[in-house]
């Protein structure tokens, strides 16, 4: 009883009956595969990913629309 899909989705947000998630908790703790896959999801939901042959967690940061574009700002000094 592996995680995946739909089953991943409602576990990580806690929307299973509590027998299936007491169960899918005790499971979740003694397979790597499932402790993979949940951590991969938290870092996708929350701007994080793998990088590198370590798999370190890196914040991925969006880039952010210029306040005002350089046309506004070449019009304003002349």
């Amino acid at each position: 009883m592996h995680l995946y899909g739909n089953t991943l989705e409602r576990y990580s947000a806690r929307e299973l009956p509590q027998k299936q998630l007491a169960a899918l908790d005790s499971h979740v703790s003694n397979c790597l595969f499932c402790a993979h896959g949940l951590a991969d999801q938290a870092a996708v939901s929350t701007e994080w990913e793998r990088r590198g042959w370590l798999g370190r967690l890196v914040r991925v940061e969006t880039p952010r629309p210029a306040e005002e574009p350089a046309e506004e700002l070449g019009a304003k000094a002349a």
